[in-house]
């Protein structure tokens, strides 16, 4: 009976028992439901609330990582990119398994199977923002979540950064594969020192291509992004090295490599590629289509990279023009003791920006006359130090660079090559008001009858001044306008000698009238601009119009040929530049600014050497004696590769023997002839009248009669 009623008693306690037992894993299981229902609501209205300032799925799906607007030379090669983020954008097959490994096994070990947040390390992230009471959340963050970041938001480490970039990289997850992540990732991430994107760093770091990289390359790469300041190469190397080691047992610990390799890689030296400005081949040129592209679509076009422009520049002339510039300045630098020398001054940080710098400057620019594009363009020696380019900006005296245009005044309006002046002293009223001007030649001496020709090679003032007296100073303004020269001129006699201030711009965009036959082509810098589909947004045809006829173009050039061949520039001939070839040196009076201006059949280069305060270089300073070698060593590389044509003989136009000292048709009488070429209807028709036959020694044994022209002997002359 008492087992019975122990029973019956433990019976009712267990009904008892199970009912506490239920109604507390009901309740359980209410509060659970209400907290999970609590919680989702929470987690959708902060999904809601921060999805309205996050980026539409449309946004998404256009992801493309971020490109400035790139400007190439006329070979498709790039010059450079306007951009806030340099980077080079590859597809992932190009990036290298162990890149990919390394930056897996370091950032995000989960990746292959998480769907865009890691809630285990999401969880214990925020533990760790809770118990350390800080306002920054740290660690969680996927691949997908540092691509989030980086595209979207802000490196700020708050939990409402934290919460939309979980979001984002939810989002992304869904519209994107993994492999497709992961190239977006490897050409968004910054890996310090500018470089965004892993090509763009492979090249700036190791100076090879992303998928040359090394296991210990790769593997210093991939540990960047955590700290592209603190680990950098080149400012911490002993922390990169450590990072390195770092990555490479992560790589280890998930198989991706085994332990001998990774020690082998942890053992190599850090070779990295010696650290470099990022600074052009062209800067003044690249400057030049900077402030055209701003002036026309604005600042933020260009940043944006909403465009690809074509440029006239050919790089490798570039490159000629760099080499052939710095070697001259400063070898000429050392030679006269210049101070400062341009490598030996260090800019303040105020100065930046400059237009006038302590040491001597030089500017060049080359174009191609038949089609007006600009081939090379150096404004300056330090672009870093001072943006002003003498190319473009920089009025400067011409000095005897300018007489080409007086001498086409006069040869378009009758005058010839053979033509003689006498090269004796003159005294002019310049300017109108009574004022005595004495104009002499450089040398101080009188050289007598002299032919235009010879006036031009060796540079003689007082022709130039009495051809300007001839024919007018506004006469000569007009020719020197219709062949591109915009600068202002003043129409007094002393303009015949470079008085007034011209940009190198002008006076090479007009010398290419001479070498295109009379047609001047405006100069262009840019051939077509497009947008990144491919759109055509701008091209530029090049603009020509005859200014000068062919006959009066190959006479300048006819001419001009012999201030190289025997003139003022013969210097160029003594250094080894062979190509037929025409030009004018330039000097100022007091020996301030030093030029060239010469060209072949295909290609006109101008050179301006002196300082930037209009001081005088050192006392006999000349255009070739300074400027000169510039031209003749960039013309020399320039050129090796062309068929040293020489300048074509338009119709129209005559060859004659003429006497070097009347310019008449010479007889047998006269010491001293040459060839000469004419205008045909400007052939001289009568013979010297200085050397007449009867001063003819007949009985001279050395006389051959078989040399005499009889149909110049029955002429009345």
């Amino acid at each position: 009976m008492s087992g019975f009623l122990f029973r019956t008693k433990e019976f009712f306690h267990a009904r008892r028992t199970s009912g506490r037992f239920v109604r507390f894993v009901t309740g359980l299981a209410f509060w659970a439901g209400l907290a999970f229902f609590f919680f989702l609501g929470l987690g959708t209205g902060a999904f809601v609330f921060y999805s309205r300032t996050l980026p539409s799925t449309k946004a998404l799906e256009d992801i493309q990582p971020k490109q400035g607007t790139k400007v190439f030379d006329a070979n498709q090669q790039l010059i450079y990119e306007f951009a806030e983020e340099h980077r080079i954008v590859v597809p992932l097959a190009r990036i290298p398994k162990t890149l990919v490994d390394a930056t897996i096994s370091i950032e995000d070990r989960s990746f292959r199977r998480h769907w865009g947040v890691d809630m285990f390390g999401y969880a214990a992230a925020l533990k760790d923002f809770v118990l350390r009471r800080s306002k920054r959340l740290r660690g969680a963050s996927t691949i997908t979540q540092q691509l989030a970041r980086n595209l979207f938001l802000t490196q700020d480490r708050t939990i409402s950064r934290k919460i939309a970039e979980a979001i984002l990289a939810l989002k992304i997850e869904r519209l994107f594969s993994k492999d497709e992540i992961l190239e977006l990732y490897f050409n968004q991430i910054y890996y310090g020192n500018g470089a965004y994107g892993a090509e763009t760093a492979a090249q700036l770091y190791f100076g090879k291509h992303v998928d040359s990289l090394s296991l210990s390359e790769a593997a210093l790469l991939a540990g960047l992004p955590k700290g592209p300041t603190l680990y950098s190469p080149y400012d911490r190397p002993e922390s990169a090295v450590k990072r390195r080691a770092t990555v490479l047992e992560a790589m280890v610990q998930t198989g991706a490599i085994k332990r001998p390799q990774a020690e082998a890689a942890a053992q190599e030296t850090l070779k990295l590629k010696p650290k470099e400005l990022r600074l052009n081949d062209a800067p003044y040129f690249v400057e030049e289509i900077r402030k055209y592209l701003e002036a026309k679509y604005g600042a933020n076009a260009i940043y944006q990279g909403r465009m690809v422009v074509y440029s006239s520049l050919d790089l490798e002339v570039q490159r000629m023009a760099n080499k052939a510039s710095e070697d001259w300045m400063q070898k000429i630098e050392d030679t006269y003791k210049f101070k400062p020398k341009r490598r030996d001054y260090k800019a303040p940080a105020s100065e930046e920006g400059v237009t006038n710098t302590p040491y001597i400057q030089t500017a060049l620019m080359a174009i191609n006359p038949h089609n007006g594009r600009v081939m090379a363009m150096i404004g300056g020696r330090d672009f870093l130090v001072s943006k002003f380019n003498r190319a473009v900006q920089a009025k400067r005296q011409a000095g005897s660079a300018f007489k080409p245009f007086v001498y086409t005044a006069a040869v378009d309006n009758g005058f010839s090559p053979g033509d003689v002046i006498v090269d004796a002293p003159i005294v002019v009223d310049d300017d109108g008001s009574g004022n005595a001007w004495y104009p002499r030649n450089y040398d101080g001496k009188f050289d007598g009858p002299i032919s235009l020709r010879r006036a031009l090679a060796l540079s003689k003032n007082l022709i130039a001044v009495k051809l300007i007296q001839s024919v007018g100073p506004s006469n000569v303004i007009s020719y020197a306008r219709k062949m591109g020269i915009k600068t202002s001129l003043p129409a007094v006699l002393s303009l015949a000698l470079g008085s007034a201030d011209i940009t190198l711009y002008d006076m090479v965009s007009a010398y290419g009238v001479f070498a295109n036959r009379g047609v001047r082509v405006e100069p262009v810098l840019i051939l077509k601009i497009t947008d990144r589909a491919g759109a055509v947004m701008e091209e530029n045809k090049p603009y020509a119009e005859e200014v000068l006829s062919p006959q009066t173009a190959y006479i300048m050039a006819n001419m001009m040929k012999t201030v190289l061949d025997g003139g003022t520039a013969y210097s160029a001939r003594l250094s080894g530049f062979t190509k037929p070839a025409a030009g004018k040196t330039g000097t100022t009076n007091d020996y301030t600014d030093t030029w060239f201006i010469g060209y072949t059949p295909d290609l006109v280069c101008g050179v301006w050497v002196g300082f930037d305060q209009k001081v005088m270089i050192y006392e006999g300073a000349t255009g070739s004696g300074i400027a000169l070698p510039v031209w003749t060593e960039f013309m020399k590389l320039a050129t090796a590769k062309s068929s040293g044509a020489d300048f074509p003989v338009p119709p129209g136009i005559s060859h004659a023997t003429v006497c070097t000292e009347s310019g008449l048709l010479a007889t047998p009488a006269c010491p001293k002839v040459r060839p000469e070429v004419y205008v045909t209807a400007n052939v001289p028709a009568q013979m010297c009248n200085i050397h007449k036959m009867q001063d003819l020694n007949l009985q001279g044994k050395d006389y051959n009669f078989e040399q005499l022209d009889k149909g110049s002997l029955n002429s009345p002359e």
